[in-house]
């Protein structure tokens, strides 16, 4: 799937999972093709180099979540979807919380071990999403940010996004926004790199899926045709429009 398809399914499940037609989700997926995605409210258009994302057949999408913009190649993105049943009390820092320990626990059976952040570092006028460490964010054993997060609440529930770069992709980000390098120079961390090894994206994929399974009680399963049906409009109405991906 795209990457507008991927927002519309995410946006679609927060729906069903919000009116209880559907219980608690995390979906593991990539993007195809690579795609530059950017958060909810990100004034971005007159910052993104459309032409070098269309040279190198890279898509675009403006997320349902905040956050800053994210290269999505060569990497695992998550999502997390609950109710406001689904978790007490329900608060940003008690979901963040909640999910780092799941993403902790799938670093560290790929061998590295991470940390969370316990507070905000970084500036916030950078666009790139890497560049900031948000607090229950993950570094790296070095203090890179391993993996950048973001998230939606609505009156029903919590969609939280985010992406883990397996190699040195996150790092191209440069060349699709108008970053001034002088000021914002930053060097994420990726899979690979901290464990100088090479990793697919099945192995990472399916390392932090036992990890979801060994902390809490899943079962796999696909889309309802209620749910395609639903991301296939939502996608084709809003996720697929420059009025919604560009509208900063």
């Amino acid at each position: 799937m795209n990457g507008q398809f991927d927002m519309a399914v995410d946006e679609a499940l927060l729906e069903s999972v919000g009116a209880g037609e559907s219980g608690p989700v995390i979906r593991l997926y990539g993007f195809s093709p690579a795609t530059l995605s950017f958060g909810r409210f990100q004034h971005i258009k007159d910052s993104i180099l459309i032409n070098n994302l269309t040279r190198d057949g890279i898509g675009y999408v403006r997320r349902p979540t905040g956050g800053h913009a994210v290269l999505h190649d060569n990497e695992l993105t998550y999502s997390v979807i609950l109710s406001r049943t689904h978790l007490t009390p329900f608060r940003k820092r008690t979901i963040y919380e909640f999910i780092a320990e799941i993403l902790l626990k799938g670093l560290n059976n790929l061998g590295l071990h991470a940390y969370i952040n316990q507070r905000r570092i970084g500036e916030l006028r950078n666009p790139d999403c890497f560049a900031t460490k948000g607090e229950y964010e993950i570094s790296s054993p070095s203090g890179k940010k391993m993996i950048g997060s973001a998230q939606t609440t609505t009156r029903q529930g919590v969609l939280q996004h985010g992406s883990i770069p397996i190699g040195h992709a996150c790092k191209r980000i440069g060349n699709y926004l108008k970053i001034d390098k002088t000021v914002f120079n930053t060097e994420p961390a990726c899979i690979e790199e901290e464990l100088k090894k090479s990793v697919s994206y099945e192995e990472c994929r399916d390392t932090f899926s036992l990890a979801v399974q060994d902390m809490l009680p899943v079962r796999i399963s696909e889309l309802t045709g209620r749910e395609i049906r639903r991301a296939e409009i939502i996608s084709e109405e809003k996720y697929s429009k420059d009025s919604w991906n560009l509208l900063y």
